[in-house]
């Protein structure tokens, strides 16, 4: 297997979180846990999602746009599969897709529906690009045609719900409508919009990733990197199999092949604010 990142272009990094591509010349299951949205383009074979919630998987043959997932789901790549994929912060949402983060959340869709106009040509050069950093280069060419035609679209940012996400260490809720200077109303929507989820469901989301990301850096066993917010150990356990695909024990002692390639690949310096793993 293999997994490697790329940064966007440095004017673009506020729309557009990192690329990254991703091969397997086995058949492989991997658990995934809540993020961002993503682009991802299918360049060789074929898989399967298993979304949050959903009854059925969802059978990937072509390029295709994920929402925000709020909960864990599972990915089935046939052997000899590679993907190419985009993470999509926040803001990106809104600016180059048009799109209600709420509306998109566990969902699946075909990226052509989204952005006929622009889509087909330079994703067409992504399946035939030489290698990822050209795949990266179209890309980086793509998502500025999208932005100059959005240009005149002046959207503001709720940028207080990113920054309680990222730097807030409780992530209470009382100290959210503090921050957003706005009604409990209004954070909603904005939270909704942007986001994809009430601040109560972001609440729960990050904190299991930010238990996650404790484990992962070995700073702590896992019993132990709950922190505030839990009401006891079952408690932290079922919300961190929830937005994580597996136990806290499981993620310390064995974490899935895919996870551990993503710690040894994935930095801060390549993937800044991480709001959540691509």
């Amino acid at each position: 297997m293999e997994l490697q990142y790329y940064l966007p272009r440095a004017d673009l990094r506020d729309y557009v979180r990192a690329y990254y591509y991703f091969a397997t010349d086995v058949a492989s299951v991997q658990p995934l846990c809540a993020e961002l949205g993503n682009i991802r383009v299918l360049l060789n074979g074929s898989g399967d999602l298993y979304m949050p919630g959903a009854d059925q998987p969802t059978r990937i043959t072509s390029t295709f746009l994920v929402g925000p997932t709020m909960g864990a789901y599972t990915m089935h790549a046939d052997a000899g599969t590679r993907v190419f994929g985009v993470g999509i912060r926040p803001r990106g949402w809104v600016k180059l897709f048009n799109i209600n983060a709420f509306e998109a959340a566990d969902q699946v869709f075909d990226l052509s529906d989204v952005a006929r106009r622009v889509a087909g040509v330079e994703l067409a050069e992504v399946v035939g690009a030489a290698d990822p950093r050209e795949m990266a280069t179209i890309c980086d060419r793509y998502f500025t045609a999208l932005l100059a035609r959005r240009a005149k679209r002046a959207i503001p940012y709720p940028q207080a719900i990113e920054d309680w996400l990222l730097h807030d260490e409780t992530l209470d809720l009382d100290h959210l409508m503090a921050m957003t200077g706005v009604s409990r109303r209004q954070t909603e929507r904005l939270a909704k919009m942007y986001f994809g989820a009430s601040p109560k469901l972001l609440q729960r989301k990050y904190r299991a990733l930010r238990a996650a990301d404790t484990i992962r850096a070995g700073q702590s066993p896992w019993q132990n990197a709950a922190g505030p917010g839990y009401y006891d150990q079952s408690h932290f356990i079922k919300e961190f199999k929830t937005f994580i695909g597996v136990t806290p024990a499981q993620f310390f002692t064995a974490q899935t092949a895919l996870m551990r390639e993503v710690q040894a690949k994935r930095s801060y310096d390549i993937v800044q604010a991480p709001l959540a793993s691509v």
